[in-house]
């Protein structure tokens, strides 16, 4: 298992959120030993764009104004 840094941990809600429509449109109850190839490139496509967005968030709110 990975350890996530505190602001990792935060942008996981995020990435959830993302993934829930994916999710939806595939079918919650497929095993993900059929899904295909397209389904898996775009999970992982919207989990790393997800994530990205709010870790740039997250480092935006972490700037010290100078």
């Amino acid at each position: 298992m990975v350890d996530f840094t505190e602001e990792e941990t935060q942008a996981l809600p995020a990435v959830m959120s993302a993934l829930a429509p994916e999710m939806e449109r595939i079918g919650w109850d497929r095993p993900l030993a059929q899904l295909t190839q397209n389904d898996m490139h775009r999970l992982i496509a919207v989990t790393i764009e997800a994530f990205r967005v709010k870790m740039a968030e997250i480092a935006l709110e972490d700037e010290i104004p100078f």
